[in-house]
């Protein structure tokens, strides 16, 4: 979601793992090496706050795929992810129903752009949905 004509600034897998480090906010984080080249390689972070993220990073093109309960949200700029994922847990996003209320749209905001998923509402939201839903 990279304005036409910008791109975002390569970030390498051992800087995206001295910035997790040093945030302080992940004390179980565990790294992957999906693909050798391209280097892919897989964080399974959980935030101190009990959110568990499971965060794709494609080092070459400087994005990453974010996976959080049932969304999945693209090209997200990796030198933005722990933005990205500290404005989940902080619960700054935006989540919404279509007019059947059988799809549920979780929305995030960066410089960059915004980033949607959705997923089916066959139940119950989780405790973390139903905390934006009804923020008493």
């Amino acid at each position: 979601m990279t304005e036409p004509g910008r791109t975002s600034p390569i970030v390498s897998v051992e800087d995206l793992v001295a910035t997790v480090e040093r945030s302080g906010n992940y004390p179980d984080v565990e790294l992957v090496e999906a693909v050798v080249d391209p280097r892919v390689v897989d964080f399974h972070l959980e935030h101190s706050a009990g959110h568990e993220f499971i965060v794709m990073v494609r080092e070459d093109r400087g994005e990453a795929r974010v996976l959080f309960e049932e969304y999945v949200f693209d090209v997200v700029p990796v030198h933005r992810v722990l933005e990205f994922l500290d404005l989940i847990v902080r619960r700054e996003v935006g989540l919404s129903f279509n007019r059947s209320r059988r799809l549920l749209s979780l929305r995030v905001v960066l410089p960059e752009g915004e980033w949607i998923d959705s997923r089916t509402y066959l139940d119950d939201p989780t405790d973390w949905e139903r905390s934006i839903l009804d923020p008493r």
